[in-house]
C-alpha cells in the first residue's frame, strides 16, 4: 500500500463507524464504476459510438445551440 493511502486509511479510522461506512461505500462505487468505464471503453464497438457523440456535439455547436460554461472546474 503507498503511503498516501496509507494517510487516507488512517484519517478515515478517526471517524465515527457510519462515517467509515460512507467513506468505505463510496471508493467501492467509484472503483466499480471505474471497472465499468475501462470494460464500456475496451469494447471496440464503443468508438463507433464515441465518434457518432462526436459529430453530433460538434454538429450542435455548430450550429449554435450549445453555450459556455464557465465557472471553478470547468476550462475556459
Amino acid at each position: 500500500m503507498i503511503d498516501q493511502l496509507k494517510q487516507a486509511v488512517d484519517l478515515a479510522a478517526q471517524q465515527s463507524a457510519q462515517e467509515q461506512a460512507v467513506l468505505a461505500q463510496l471508493l467501492i462505487d467509484t472503483m466499480q464504476a471505474d471497472a465499468k468505464w475501462d470494460a464500456l471503453l475496451s469494447d471496440p464497438r464503443s468508438d463507433v459510438l464515441l465518434e457518432r457523440l462526436v459529430a453530433e456535439a460538434i454538429a450542435e455547436d455548430d450550429a449554435g445551440e450549445t453555450e459556455e460554461i464557465t465557472g471553478p472546474g470547468f476550462m475556459s
